[in-house]
């Protein structure tokens, strides 16, 4: 006569918490990536471009009542992007007031363009592709799965691992770079003119996040080994800037070869979030292949990921 009775036993957990379980996943793979030592290191570094883009908004800002600080801020500008810095010069130079949205946004859109964009290819680069194939290589999904997940919250769960780290170079600098902004400001009439550039910060993360990680964690769902899945997300990178730059120095339409390379159509998209892209028409373009960039590898990837439940 066995003491207890060894039998099927179910998990009834609080209703309340089921939304919550692909957090599991996602705070161990923050933690588990946080161990990294240069990671930390990138994190630190990622900050340095910010304290650049606010001492420039600082200077801005004080050239309301400076005249001769008002006459450096045409030359950082153009220091920045000749041609759009230059258009956004000819209106400082006609109403500095009315220029301030635009001045702002175009310092976050090279904040986020130049610096943290390339900070962004390295840093999923070391974080994504060991997030799946892992997961794949020791068949772990049979362990995930023998509990109450399902495997779209697995996916949103590694996809979490990404987004965290990459909004902690992107998105909260920025947002903080936009508070700092309105305190250095000499009156508080600056959120009349840049009320809405934090939502634009939020959406132009969205364009950077979204479609980046699914890229990530498809290629780390399509191999067993680490190294394959960088070797596929840095050449999609690297080969799409070189054809880009290839064509453009044997064509004069620079735009029509922009879907070419995926850094430029990520700063078409983001360039019109920011409400600084000339040509709303060329936009869609852009806009499309994110999208497609998105979903059809989220498809492949729950395709890969539910495949250990079909044997």
């Amino acid at each position: 006569m066995p003491i207890h009775d060894v039998g099927y036993r179910p998990w009834n957990p609080p209703a309340g918490r089921l939304w919550l379980r692909w957090l599991v996943i996602a705070s161990a793979g923050i933690r588990l990536v946080w161990k990294n030592h240069w990671l930390r290191r990138m994190l630190f570094f990622a900050w340095l471009p910010a304290a650049a883009i606010g001492f420039v908004i600082f200077v801005y800002e004080q050239g309301f009542e400076r005249r001769e600080m008002r006459a450096v801020i045409p030359i950082i500008l153009r220091t920045f992007d000749q041609e759009a810095g230059t258009r956004i010069a000819n209106l400082v130079a006609e109403d500095p007031s009315a220029a301030r949205h635009r001045v702002w946004s175009f310092l976050l859109l090279v904040f986020f363009r130049q610096p943290q964009a390339v900070l962004m290819v390295l840093l999923v680069g070391l974080i994504a592709p060991p997030l799946i194939s892992q997961d794949v290589r020791s068949r772990a999904f049979l362990l995930y799965f023998s509990r109450p997940l399902t495997p779209v919250e697995y996916v949103w769960g590694k996809a979490v691992v990404i987004w965290a780290y990459l909004a902690a170079v992107t998105t909260v600098p920025a947002l903080v770079l936009y508070v700092l902004g309105v305190f250095l400001s000499p009156s508080l009439d600056v959120l009349w003119f840049t009320w809405d550039i934090p939502l634009r910060i939020l959406a132009a993360s969205a364009v950077l996040l979204v479609p980046t990680a699914a890229l990530a964690l498809f290629f780390s769902s399509l191999t067993t080994e680490s190294r394959y899945a960088g070797f596929a997300w840095f050449a999609v990178w690297g080969l799409g800037w070189a054809a880009y730059a290839t064509l453009t120095e044997v064509s004069e339409l620079n735009r029509q070869w922009e879907l070419m390379s995926l850094y430029h159509v990520l700063g078409r998209v983001q360039a019109w979030v920011f409400d600084l892209h000339p040509d709303s028409s060329a936009v869609t373009s852009a806009a499309l292949l994110l999208v497609i960039l998105t979903a059809f590898p989220t498809i492949v990837l729950l395709v890969r990921v539910t495949a250990p439940l079909r044997v």
